[in-house]
This record gives C-alpha cells, structure tokens and sequence, in this order.
C-alpha cells in the first residue's frame, strides 16, 4: 500500500500539468470568468444576514436535513468503530469498515451528479432517506438478536455511502440554488456551522450511547434520526433551476462534466486539493479511536470527546467563515485550511498527552471548517449555472478518494503502529499541498 502514496507523489505533477494544457471546452467560459467571479469589486460588499436565508422554509428545512445528517453520520462512525475495534483489535479492520463507507463517493459520484441534472432532486432525496432508515433498521434487528458484526456493518456502510455520494450535487446544489451566486459563500458557511457543531455532539453522543446501550441503541437512534428527515423532505419545494442540455445517457453527461472541469484550472486546482486532504487529511479521523485506546488508554467516552473537540474547534472556524468571508478571499481560506489540517495529523501522532491531543483536534477542527466550507462553495461559485450539478458530481468522486487514504493509512498502522502510520501521512500530505500549489496556480 506504501506504493500507493510513492504512486501519487510521484504522478500528480505529471496528472496536472498534462490537465493544465487541456484546452477549453466549446461553449463554456474561459478561466478568466472563474477570476472575476471572485474578484469583482462587488464581492467585497459585506454578505447580507443569515436571516435573509432562514425566511425561507425550504432552505431552513434542507438545512436542519444537512445537521441531522452530518449529526448521525458521526454518531455511527465514532460507534461502530469503537465495536469493530472492540470485536477484532485491529487497526485495518476499522480502516475497512469506514473504506466502505467511504467508497461509493468515488465510484457513483460523477454518476449522481449526472442523474441529479435531469432527475427531481426532492425525490431523490426521500428516497435516499428511506434507504437510510431501512438499513439502519435491519442493523438494529441484527444487533438486537446478538448476530450482528463487522462485515454487516461494512455492507451497511457501503449502502449508506451511496445515497451520501448524492450530497454534493443534490442537496448542496438545491441550496446554492436558493441562495443564488451572491449569498452562496454565506449559505455553505452556514450549512458547514450547523454541520460542525453537530460533529461536537454526534461523537459524544455516540460514545454515551454506545456505552450504555451497545450497538443495538446506536442502530435505534439512526432509525429516527433518518425518519425524520423524510419528513422535512417531503415539505421542500424545489428552487426553480437552469437545466443544461445534458444527454439523458448518464455516461456522457459524466465525460462532459469532466471535460469541463478540466477546462478550466481553478477548477482543477480546486478539486486537486480536494483529493489531497480525502487522502492525507481526514483519513486521520478514522484513526483517533485507536490512538485513543492505544497511546491514550481511553474509554469510548473520553475518546469521543477527541472528535467532537475537533467539532468545537470547525464550529468556531465555520462561524468566522460566515460572519467575514468574502468571495475574493475564498480560495486563500480553502488552501490555507488544507495546511492547518495535514499540520496537526503530524502533531496528533506524536501526543501521548490526553489534553495536548484535544487542543492539536480543536486547531485541525479550524482549518477542517475553512477547508470544508469552501470545499462546496469554490466549485458552485466557479462553474456555469448549467454544468453546477455535474460539477459537484465531479467533486463527489473527488471526495471519493478518501477510501484510499483510508486503506493506506489502515494498512501503514498495521505495519508501523497508528502514531508513525499518521505522521508519515501527514508529512505526504503537506508535500502534496506544495505541488499543487506549484502546479496550479490559480489556487493562491
């Protein structure tokens, strides 16, 4: 597995610069539109209120759908990684459950950004939920009856994984459709503080009841937290939306988008750096369970304090986002974010202190809320209103490269134990950040 990262070092200056000759697209804008996108004198204007987005019902429902969503995702993750470590005491079988999880961003994300071009995204949307709700309930029974493991957990999580590969070009697209291209900045910012302040509850959550309830309650929970979310489904009203001449055959719909974000070098720079941090930044999250039992000798309690500290520390910076950001200093936020982040995977492996480990989790929380806000915003902002939904598939697939970072990050704590596993990822990760920034320039 160690090749895989000497195989990205090694092919990413190579991948961009042949990316960064590629000629426009036909029909679509030239990179110079992408810049006075950001750095029109109007985009400085200070952002209007968040209350002018919650007048609006649909946007306040599918923004409390993102918070319980996000809320639950964590609850499970930190759960059902405590009992896969519980069941098999080893590092890679967590790191293969959450590869699971992880997995169908990549393969099925262009492909939903397709579907969502031309399909009812509210539909969509309920329907992902049910599957959601099914599954967790037939978890539950299984858990119930003492029967279930880890692999019906990882084929739980697969499923779960591709109705969240919708993320990106659904719902996160339905409200940059609400909010429109002036106020979009301020609606990802404030999706991403509901998002992380729910990252403070949702792992402690999910260690309280993992504790006290076993993994049967964990299953329990998620049956009425996805419920619910159908419920605020059903009362959305879709935005009207510009619909692009895309093929109703999937897979050419898939190469146009691709084509065109590889027309256009923000872009590219954008979801290079996407890639980098799915692969060397957040895999580390799937690690601080085993760092918790391991280095630190905590319960499951105590070591989901660990995540929802870097919750604390991204709702902080998600706040600041929405409060001053403006649209000329979006990209220098999203790059900056990236350095914070792989920066404290490094420290976080070397801390045997308990408290010295929450505050490194809280300042990498900061740079996640400045990385994952921009994360949505930057593709919307940058991309023609017809190909947005494609686009955001395109970043879908991109966040889908998180399954191998997952795996060489499982694989190097088998071999080298989770502390060296995670300071080798991160000292990748930040060569990896300055050759992008070499290559794509844009992205400063």
């Amino acid at each position: 597995m160690a090749s895989i990262s000497e195989m990205h070092s090694h092919d990413l200056t190579g991948l961009a610069s042949s990316f960064r000759l590629a000629p426009a697209a036909a029909g679509h804008p030239p990179a110079s539109r992408n810049h006075a996108l950001l750095t029109d004198p109007a985009a400085s204007a200070p952002p209007s209120p968040p209350r002018s987005l919650f007048r609006d019902g649909s946007f306040l429902r599918l923004w409390a759908i993102g918070s319980v969503l996000m809320a639950t995702r964590w609850f499970e993750i930190l759960a059902t990684s405590v009992f896969t470590f519980a069941v098999t005491d080893s590092a890679l079988a967590v790191a293969l459950v959450q590869f699971a999880r992880a997995a169908p961003n990549l393969l099925f994300g262009a492909i939903t950004g397709a579907i969502a071009d031309w399909l009812d995204r509210r539909r969509l949307m309920i329907g992902g939920q049910l599957v959601l709700t099914g599954v967790s309930a037939l978890l539950w029974g299984l858990a119930a009856l003492d029967v279930v493991n880890p692999w019906h957990i990882a084929v739980g999580a697969f499923i779960n994984g591709i109705v969240f590969s919708t993320e990106f070009p659904v719902r996160r697209t339905m409200m940059g459709e609400m909010a429109g291209i002036d106020r979009v900045g301020r609606a990802m910012s404030l999706d991403l503080t509901a998002n992380n302040a729910t990252r403070i509850i949702g792992p402690a959550m999910g260690g309280l009841v993992y504790e006290t309830l076993g993994i049967s309650g964990i299953y329990l929970v998620t049956i009425g937290a996805y419920a619910t979310c159908v419920i605020l489904t059903i009362g959305v009203v879709q935005p009207m939306r510009s619909v692009g001449k895309a093929s109703r055959n999937v897979f050419a719909s898939v190469a146009e988008g691709l084509r065109y974000v590889r027309s256009q070098p923000a872009l590219m720079g954008t979801m290079a750096l996407t890639v980098i941090m799915n692969i060397w930044g957040f895999p580390y999250a799937n690690m601080v369970p085993v760092m918790g039992k391991t280095e630190l000798g905590l319960s499951a309690f105590p070591l989901s304090l660990l995540l929802s500290s870097e919750g604390a520390g991204a709702l902080v910076g998600s706040l600041l986002v929405a409060g001053f950001a403006r649209r000329p200093q979006f990209q220098k936020i999203y790059l900056y974010g990236a350095f914070v982040v792989v920066s404290c995977v490094i420290l976080f492996s070397f801390s045997r202190v308990y408290e010295l480990s929450l505050a490194i989790t809280c300042v990498a929380g900061f740079g996640v809320a400045g990385f994952t806000t921009m994360q949505a915003t930057l593709p919307y902002v940058l991309s023609a209103p017809e190909m947005r939904a494609r686009v955001m598939g395109v970043l879908s697939v991109c966040v889908g490269s998180g399954p191998i970072g997952i795996l060489n990050l499982g694989l190097m704590s088998e071999w080298f134990g989770a502390p060296a596993a995670l300071a080798i990822a991160g000292v990748e990760g930040l060569i990896a950040l300055v050759i992008a920034v070499l290559v794509w320039r844009e992205i400063r």
